[in-house]
């Protein structure tokens, strides 16, 4: 029964969708912004936890970041350019009583020890957040927050990270909006 509640758990933790919280200057125009590049000397630098970092998954938020940046009419330029991309990696580790329900059969002392001490399954909160900053005047104009419940040994996973990236960089104004 304890192996069904933690699979149950954690297919609910996979299943949870990417939540994105958006912020935008007020009155921001991004229509004079044409080229963009990365924060340190235009090269991706990785900020987040040392415990977690992953050549892989750094190059593949890079990738998806570049490529949702090309789609908003962006081009990638080089020190010059008008906007300064960032992204980092923030990872809290949760956790959530787990309810053990019994089919009505008498568990005995087990029962009584489970209310004494319940169960908890520990997973992590993952932000991914992506900001972009206007170069010359060294501020922020956009920035986009996106979290999602994961595993704690979460799996390297291509199609989620273009998927994650995607939906948080879609409130991003593009060159002609």
């Amino acid at each position: 029964m304890k192996n069904l509640i933690t699979l149950l758990t954690l297919s609910m933790l996979s299943a949870c969708a990417v939540s994105v919280k958006t912020y935008q200057k007020p009155d921001q125009s991004f229509e004079n912004y044409e080229t963009w590049c990365w924060l340190e000397g235009c090269e991706v630098t990785y900020q987040g936890p040392d415990y977690l970092y992953d050549q892989r998954v750094v190059d593949e938020i890079a990738n998806a970041v570049a490529f949702n940046m090309y789609q908003k009419g962006y081009q990638q330029g080089d020190d010059s350019s008008n906007l300064v991309v960032n992204f980092f990696m923030i990872l809290e580790e949760d956790s959530a009583e787990v309810n053990n329900l019994y089919s009505g059969t008498y568990q005995g002392e087990r029962e009584w020890l489970t209310m004494m001490y319940p169960e908890y399954q520990k997973f992590l909160k993952g932000s991914l957040v992506i900001d972009v900053l206007d170069r010359q005047k060294s501020e922020l104009v956009w920035r986009s927050t996106a979290v999602k419940y994961l595993e704690m040994n979460p799996i390297y996973n291509k199609d989620e990270i273009w998927k994650g990236v995607e939906k948080a960089m879609k409130e991003l104004p593009g060159k002609s909006d």
